[in-house]
């Protein structure tokens, strides 16, 4: 499968897929939207909020915000995680130009999109608390309450 995302990027110019996972809720949802994709220009470097497809050295394909740009790599998060990824250009494959989230499309250079996410990265010291909260929430409950 690896080959074949690079290929077609390469020899078609695109690449669509569903999405897979939920590291990118609430906008995208597991294996119900879809994205579209265009390779990278020789040089060309993203910008704030785009969403880049990488290659991890380890083989596994990712799909997150792009929360700043650096020389030479950049930081990158999805957007329901809470831990920074700093990644190298040259791991960069792609970037996604557009999205249906069910049958709504959604281009990746519309405002409306690029406001939605500099929000939802704007309110990210706020929704980080929470998700401690939760999460120490429930590592206290599987502790405290007897196992089924």
């Amino acid at each position: 499968m690896s080959e074949s995302i690079e290929k077609q990027l390469r020899e078609e110019g695109f690449y669509v897929s569903t999405t897979v996972g939920v590291s990118m809720k609430p906008m995208l949802r597991n294996r119900r939207d879809r994205v579209i994709l265009r390779p990278l220009q020789p040089g060309e470097i993203l910008s704030k909020y785009d969403l880049p497809l990488y290659r991890r050295p380890d083989g596994k394909y990712v799909l997150h915000r792009i929360i700043g740009v650096c020389d030479g790599y950049y930081i990158i998060r999805g957007d329901n995680t809470y831990q920074k990824e700093k990644v190298p250009f040259e791991w960069i494959l792609g970037v996604v130009t557009e999205f249906y989230r069910g049958d709504r499309h959604v281009t990746a250079d519309k405002k409306s999109y690029r406001t939605y996410a500099a929000v939802w990265q704007g309110i990210y010291p706020l929704r980080y608390p929470l998700h401690a909260a939760r999460m120490l929430a429930s590592r206290v409950k599987r502790r405290l309450l007897p196992k089924k």
